[in-house]
């Protein structure tokens, strides 16, 4: 059967082409426009939940969210969620995590330039949530463990930077803090080298199996690689040479198109 639906699923992406260079105003209508239709797609999140091969050509010139967001559509549940660190925050986005059920909270720093009923905002720092024990069946967080500890200037907070293992850390405590009894979290992280770009880093293979041990929960990790190509179904081993494009440091666009990161390690832990 996935066969079938990777067969499909390729027919339906020809209708999106690689888009114009990364981070300009005319790569953002593209991006949400085949977001938008991932995430309505039985058979693109019926091959995330299995963890299957992808088709041919998915999503060339496009970031890492192409498969965090069907990825993580794929995996909840229901119930009340918390998004830490509001990655979910676009409106094409939410209306589709919304039409779910789910309740859903959003944590960040600082206000965001847009706020869409039906969702509920906090600002506050991971590290010290402002929730009850055990407030939330499911915790996501997309792109969002790897800033912390680091500088987060850009997202309107002046903390100085720390030790970003030790805070993370700290992150991680409350993030379990707050998950209920039998509950899921959902993260992701960019993957690949061991890398400090100052405002955020990239994690490697020890520190990915490393996320959440102290709470010996189930894991399953999904490892999805950039190329040229296009995303498709990796591992930890293949991708753990990859190199994450710091658009912010170097605004050429490399000969892939790579937008951002190289490779995202998707890790769906039980407890």
């Amino acid at each position: 059967m996935a066969w079938l639906r990777r067969r499909r699923l390729g027919r339906e992406l020809e209708r999106f082409p690689a888009p114009p260079p990364p981070w300009t105003d005319d790569y953002w209508p593209q991006h949400a426009e085949l977001i938008s239709f991932l995430l309505d797609s039985p058979d693109a999140l019926a091959l995330f939940a299995g963890g299957k091969r992808l088709p041919d050509g998915y999503g060339p010139g496009f970031d890492e969210r192409v498969v965090e967001y069907p990825w993580l559509l794929s995996r909840l549940a229901g119930g009340r969620v918390l998004d830490a660190g509001a990655t979910l925050n676009h409106a094409h986005v939410l209306e589709r995590v919304l039409a779910r059920g789910e309740e859903l909270h959003l944590v960040t720093l600082a206000p965001e330039q847009v706020e869409l009923p039906g969702a509920t905002y906090d600002y506050a720092d991971l590290r010290e949530l402002p929730y009850e024990n055990g407030s939330f069946d499911a915790v996501v967080s997309l792109s969002t463990l790897e800033h912390v500890g680091m500088d987060t200037s850009r997202y309107g907070a002046d903390a100085p930077r720390g030790d970003p293992a030790a805070e993370l850390e700290r992150a991680e405590s409350e993030l379990v803090r707050v998950l209920a009894p039998g509950g899921t979290l959902l993260v992701t992280v960019p993957y690949g080298a061991r890398e400090d770009h100052g405002w955020f880093r990239q994690l490697d293979r020890d520190e990915v199996e490393g996320l959440f041990s102290f709470a010996n929960p189930s894991r399953d990790v999904d490892v999805y690689r950039y190329t040229a190509a296009g995303w498709q179904v990796s591992s930890l081993d293949q991708a753990a040479h990859e190199r994450y494009h710091d658009h912010h440091a170097d605004p050429t666009v490399p000969p892939d198109h790579a937008a951002a990161a190289r490779a995202v390690a998707c890790v769906q832990l039980s407890f």
